[in-house]
């Protein structure tokens, strides 16, 4: 009975979009807690959810195009994918990318993750200096990091590559966004041997949706889909999504 409502429930939702809407092309990689697989390895999660119903107010088909981080960037920065969540700006990204307005949620923060036996006390920016510091291939982080020529930086393909890196010693220190540190560190291949530094850095915008420049599709919606974004968040569409996720992953799991 639960599956027949849910196709039921689907099949409403889709009924409000017009035969023969425009497509919109949503450019995805995964990225916990709220871009992840679900149990039929298909994209699913909070952020997913948002632009499935961005797409269904502004009347537009949402068709999801799966692939790793930086190859989402190469669809942007082509025109061949309309628009993705979850990813920042940054001075080479902005000839590509603009950001919908308003912000759909506040910033994250960028912590550090090191290896529960490393005795380093790791309290200020400077204290990264001396480390080898391992970067999700294609992030940006924060512009202070993402500048600072000192660093010595390894970069891995995905957080999970990075974590093994990490545990086998190939990074003294991991930087991830605070909402993936939570995630990962509840799994419990890391929860006794990776631990989060005192060190945290607050820097960064407002998280937005991006849109490519070089989409025809993307500039001539870029209005519609403002307007109903901005609707998705005055009237807390956007909160309990990212609620309902965060409550999912306190409690272990993916929503």
């Amino acid at each position: 009975m639960r599956a027949v409502l849910s196709t039921l429930a689907l099949l409403l939702a889709c009924s409000t979009v017009p035969a023969g809407a425009q497509r919109l092309v949503f450019a995805f990689n995964t990225a916990e807690p709220y871009k992840v697989l679900d149990a039929n390895g298909r994209p699913a999660g909070a952020y997913v959810d948002i632009m499935r119903e961005l797409a269904r107010r502004s009347q537009l088909v949402l068709q999801i195009e799966q692939a790793p981080l930086k190859r989402v960037l190469a669809m942007l920065e082509n025109g061949s994918a309309d628009i993705s969540i979850g990813i920042k700006g940054g001075p080479e990204r902005d000839a590509y990318l603009q950001f919908l307005d308003p912000p759909f949620a506040p910033s994250s923060r960028t912590v550090v993750l090191q290896r529960a036996s490393d005795p380093r006390q790791l309290r200020h920016y400077d204290d990264l200096l001396p480390l080898r510091i391992g970067v999700v291939e294609g992030v940006n982080y924060f512009p202070r990091f993402d500048a600072d020529l000192r660093l010595r930086r390894d970069a891995a393909p995905n957080v999970d590559s990075a974590l093994r890196k990490l545990l086998a010693k190939r990074f003294d220190v991991l930087m991830i966004n605070s909402l993936q540190a939570q995630s990962e560190l509840r799994h419990l291949r890391y929860r006794d041997l990776i631990r989060t530094a005192a060190v945290s850095f607050e820097f960064g915008d407002p998280r937005r949706i991006a849109i490519s420049r070089r989409s025809p599709v993307a500039q001539q919606q870029q209005r519609v889909l403002s307007q109903h974004l901005a609707a998705m968040v005055k009237d807390g569409t956007i909160a309990r999504m990212l609620a309902k996720a965060d409550a999912a992953a306190a409690r272990g799991r993916q929503p």
